[in-house]
């Protein structure tokens, strides 16, 4: 796993993007936080399914012993 520090994306970053170049800054920064609540459901449930995915492979390795 990556060690790299994470880093907000920033209003005037969003607004460099095609479709949001004419975004008040609030708009970006609503923008801004509902992006990152999404990645971290993602990453969440990314995370879930690795530990998911290791208790299978566990639990069929048992069963083959």
């Amino acid at each position: 796993m990556s060690t790299k520090p994470k880093k907000r994306l920033s209003i005037t970053e969003l607004k460099s993007y095609p479709g949001f170049e004419n975004y008040t800054d609030e708009m970006a920064e609503e923008t801004i936080a509902s992006l990152e609540i999404l990645s971290i459901l993602f990453y969440e449930h990314y995370q879930k399914s690795i530990k998911e995915k290791e208790r299978l492979n566990s639990l069929i390795k048992e069963e083959a012993e």
